[in-house]
């Protein structure tokens, strides 16, 4: 008698063959199995910054990587389990849909199989594995990746209002000096600023430069930013000039330093002259929580403000949705698909 399918032993090796594989069959009891192993390394990602000594962003992005290269093999292996049960493969874009997702994959474990015939390789079946293997590998990047519209002139000259940014998730807390974006409570679009200061330690705006734990931040002359002062971004904002209040269409210039935290972590600020969000209070930070700044000083709303101020306040690091990482499209009207009015030499920015 031929060995079943449960018989034959479960291995990396032979479910990325036969995965690949449409034409095969993958049994109730396979398949399980195979997803034990895929919600295993899902576990792993999202439970290693907590539960592993020494996790950190290297251990982060080598947990990542068997987790893309097992998603797009069991795509196909829902693609075969579906063959085996009888049912069509389009059943298969329910994974799409968060509500409809873990039902059908329940079903694919519990549903005996019926010992179906595996159709042939005609086009339209070949056409819908290569639409289902779009989709499988669509899925896998928003497990790491996100994107995010910057519609504020907080983080100014990094980011431009328009830009349109990869955001990386990850399951680590961010460091001090990331740019982040995050989501407050009862607001429908994300912020983006930069970690100053985390749990457990204090820190004070002195002259528009932070404090933290008593050591200030440096800063060295990086010439002047000029602009035109013109509405930007799809929310039409004016920008704040440092040499004062400027006619439409006028050049705005303002003063451009590299600010250096304790750290070594450098970056670009924008200071527009004394202003009154140029001081805050000592706060200290509690466990959970992040101290943030936009590199724009004297236009930013961030931690410096309440809430209550249009602030941010603290950020809960349930709030972060992850750490920025680049700019994808540059815009600078108010209309995204504009593309005379892009920024071209933008696209593809890293952030420092």
């Amino acid at each position: 008698m031929a060995p079943t399918a449960l018989s034959q032993p479960l291995s990396p090796t032979l479910y990325l063959r036969q995965g690949l594989d449409w034409t095969g069959r993958t049994g109730p009891g396979r398949f399980a199995g195979l997803l034990a192993m895929l919600v295993g390394l899902l576990s792993l990602w999202q439970l290693g910054p907590t539960q592993i000594e020494g996790w950190g962003r290297g251990a982060e992005a080598m947990a990542l990587i068997p987790v893309v290269v097992f998603t797009v093999p069991a795509m196909v292996h829902v693609l075969r389990r579906l063959n085996d049960m009888g049912w069509r493969g389009w059943w298969a874009w329910a994974l799409a849909l968060p509500g409809l997702r873990w039902a059908l994959l329940v079903l694919l474990v519990v549903v005996p199989s019926s010992h179906r015939r595996a159709q042939g390789d005609g086009p339209w079946r070949i056409l819908g594995v290569a639409l289902a293997g779009v989709v499988s590998v669509c899925l896998a990047a928003s497990l790491l990746w996100t994107t995010v519209l910057v519609v504020a002139q907080d983080m100014k000259p990094a980011l431009w209002p328009g830009d349109l940014v990869l955001v990386r998730r990850a399951p680590t807390p961010p460091e001090i000096g990331d740019v982040i974006a995050f989501r407050l409570p009862g607001e429908d679009h994300p912020r983006i600023a930069r970690v100053i200061a985390a749990g457990g330690q204090s820190v004070a705006v002195r002259d528009g430069l932070p404090v933290i734990d008593g050591v200030p931040a440096t800063w060295a002359e990086a010439g002047l930013l000029v602009e035109t002062f013109e509405r930007q971004g799809p929310q039409g904002v004016m920008p704040v000039c440092g040499n004062g209040a400027v006619g439409l269409g006028a050049e705005c210039r303002t003063r451009q330093v590299r600010e250096t935290l304790a750290n070594a972590q450098a970056y670009l600020v924008l200071d527009a002259g004394s202003r009154s969000l140029d001081r805050a209070g000592e706060v200290a930070i509690p466990d959970g929580f992040l101290y943030v700044m936009g590199d724009n000083r004297d236009a930013a709303r961030d931690s410096r403000l309440a809430r209550a101020a249009q602030g941010t306040g603290l950020v809960a690091l349930e709030q972060v949705i992850g750490r920025v990482d680049m700019v994808l499209a540059p815009s600078a009207a108010t209309r995204f698909w504009a593309l005379g009015s892009w920024r071209p030499w933008r696209i593809g920015e890293i952030m420092e």
